[in-house]
């Protein structure tokens, strides 16, 4: 159980996050100062450093999280089941992997707010840049949890073509019915050729 510096830290860790989050969507992610976030949070630029490493990880920052999660997802799975088997239902069962929601709720205000954050990501080219260094700082993790540097590039590499999927159809402004149907089938079927060459 956290203790009350904890709860206090995360609290004011993810007041900072809202507040960019917003600004960078209303904005652009380039358009939008660190010492701009600063005031409108009411912290001093010390302190938004003091939580965040750089102005990319404000946006970023559900990266540890998420690493966190699938590497527990990794290792908490049975011994006949394999690494692809239990990644499907972090990548089909949900519009966003690891958070609590499900495809239905798709059809409330979650639907511009998650496409609002897609935007914002595709018109910075430093978003883009950060999003593939993620990608690489997680295939190490990911290999060894797994047990196979291959099987972590594929996945990686599924983990982005579900990005330019599901965010497309967003953009698209595709009905949640399509964004689902259409994650559900690209992503499926990189899965299952996933699971066909990396069968344990």
């Amino acid at each position: 159980m956290q203790g009350l510096r904890e709860r206090k830290r995360a609290a004011t860790r993810l007041a900072i996050s809202n507040v960019a989050t917003r600004m960078f969507e209303q904005r652009g992610f380039e358009q939008v100062t660190v010492a701009e976030i600063a005031a409108a949070a009411e912290v001093s630029v010390k302190t938004v450093f003091n939580y965040f490493g750089s102005k990319e990880e404000l946006f970023f920052d559900r990266e540890e999280e998420l690493l966190a999660g699938i590497l527990s997802t990794l290792r908490e799975r049975g011994p006949r089941v394999s690494p692809t088997a239990a990644m499907r239902p972090l990548l089909l069962d949900r519009p966003l992997p690891l958070v609590d929601c499900d495809w239905s709720d798709l059809r409330t205000a979650l639907y511009e707010h998650v496409r609002a954050f897609v935007a914002c990501e595709q018109a910075s080219p430093a978003l883009s840049a950060r999003r593939l260094m993620i990608a690489q700082a997680w295939s190490g993790p990911l290999g060894r949890e797994a047990g196979s540097a291959a099987w972590a590039a594929m996945f990686i590499a599924v983990l982005g073509l579900r990005h330019e999927v599901f965010g497309g159809a967003l953009l698209e402004q595709r009905s949640p019915a399509t964004v689902e149907r259409r994650v559900r089938a690209s992503v499926g079927d990189a899965l299952d050729a996933l699971e066909r060459a990396f069968p344990g």
